[in-house]
């Protein structure tokens, strides 16, 4: 060999460890790319399950008419709160509202809507325990906004009974 020429001599164990490190990069991206993915697909979920909630709902204001309210004219559901956050839906006509959680389908109770109800206007009621409150029997026009207690995520769910 001459002075000018340079040898380069790569050992198996050299190759292993760079066949090591190209695989782990590999892996790392892989990961970063399922990260990502299931990012995208949580935020498009919550996304539809938004886009549902405004399609079945009507705007309304509420009785200080700074806030927008959901007047109930068909089935709909909440999205899933967190501990602390609330949601608010107004119940215009008479009937029997079934409510329930959907991903704690054991969770339920009633609202039942009639002229002479003795609770009106704007009421709170809590999720707390893996439960809504008692059934209740309110005014039309009455305002009900549930705040989730617990730490685990449960949405109102509503259907309007026969």
């Amino acid at each position: 060999m001459s002075d000018g020429d340079t040898e380069t001599t790569e050992t198996a164990e050299d190759t292993v460890t760079n066949e090591e490190e190209a695989t782990e990069e590999t892996e790392t991206e892989h990961e970063q790319e399922m990260d990502h993915e299931e990012a995208t697909e949580e935020t498009e979920e919550d996304s539809d399950q938004e886009m549902n909630q405004e399609e079945t709902t009507e705007d309304t204001e509420s009785a200080n008419g700074t806030e927008e309210e959901n007047v109930v004219t068909e089935d709909v559901a909440s999205p899933l709160l967190a501990q602390g956050e609330t949601t608010t839906f107004t119940f215009q006509d008479a009937g029997v509202y079934n409510i329930h959680c959907d991903p704690h389908p054991v969770m339920k109770m009633t609202v039942t809507v009639e002229e002479g109800a003795e609770i009106e206007g704007n009421i709170e009621l809590d999720i707390a325990d893996y439960e809504f409150s008692e059934d209740i029997s309110v005014a039309p026009g009455t305002v009900i906004t549930w705040t989730n207690q617990d730490s685990a995520r449960h949405n109102v769910a509503i259907e309007i009974g026969q």
